[in-house]
């Protein structure tokens, strides 16, 4: 009788059932053929559509983050003095950190903005509806979201990205402008106000930046958005979902 040579085990083909190694192979196959598509054409992002960078409105927020997660506080809040009377009334829901930041942010640009003649008043009734409203830094779990406002509590929570010391401040001025509108006009959030919205945040952005592209991503989308024309704005956000 033949014996196998030591060391000899069974065969790879003869381990499984003939349909169970054809579907072993093949299913191989397929995913080294995936591989070496995926790395002669590597899949490309879709960039968002220009109309739907900010999320539609959701229930009593500005904007649908879809989870809006504010940061702790101390209590009691350090006392805060608003930097002009334009924003008087003002709560920063922050400790110390966060209310220099946000007060070098008003007092740097907000303020002087309320304060120059030339500027239209779109952006100046925007900073005004600041006052008595409530800013907190947060995580917004929706990518790319900078800014979502409780139009019923009055809290504007700014993604908690923006609260690093690392991060340029500036970003910050133009989303209190885009909110500050909302809180503004109030209720409904509507293509029209978020237009409106888009109009006065440019202006921010013209004042904060000598160039709106300079840094901001926001401020390209508004630019880009008021360059359209009202009418033409308008009907790309409803596309994107905003209420006519």
């Amino acid at each position: 009788m033949t014996q196998e040579p030591p060391g000899r085990g069974i065969r790879f083909r003869e381990s499984m059932p003939k349909p169970l190694l054809i579907a072993f192979l093949g299913t191989g196959a397929a995913a080294v053929g995936l591989v070496v598509w995926l790395m002669v054409s590597p899949p490309v992002p879709k960039n968002l559509e220009l109309g739907s960078r900010r999320s539609p409105p959701t229930g009593t927020f500005t904007h649908n983050v879809v989870r809006a997660i504010p940061v702790d506080i101390p209590t009691p809040l350090p006392v805060f003095d608003p930097p002009c009377d334009a924003v008087a009334g003002i709560v920063i829901e922050g400790g110390e950190a966060a209310q220099g930041r946000i007060r070098s942010i008003l007092r740097l640009n907000l303020c002087r903005i309320v304060g120059d003649e030339t500027q239209p008043q779109e952006v100046k009734q925007a900073i005004r509806a600041l006052s008595g409203a409530r800013i907190r830094f947060g995580i917004l779990t929706r990518t790319g979201e900078q800014s979502t406002t409780d139009l019923t509590a009055k809290r504007i929570l700014i993604n908690v990205d923006l609260a690093r010391t690392s991060v340029d401040p500036r970003l910050i001025a133009p989303l209190l402008v885009h909110e500050g509108w909302h809180l503004s006009v109030g209720g409904p959030v509507t293509a029209a106000q978020e237009y409106g919205a888009r109009v006065a945040e440019l202006q921010a952005c013209r004042v904060v930046y000598r160039d709106p592209a300079e840094p901001s991503r926001g401020c390209v989308d508004a630019q880009a958005i008021v360059t359209l024309g009202e009418s033409r704005a308008i009907e790309l956000l409803v596309r994107a979902g905003f209420p006519r």
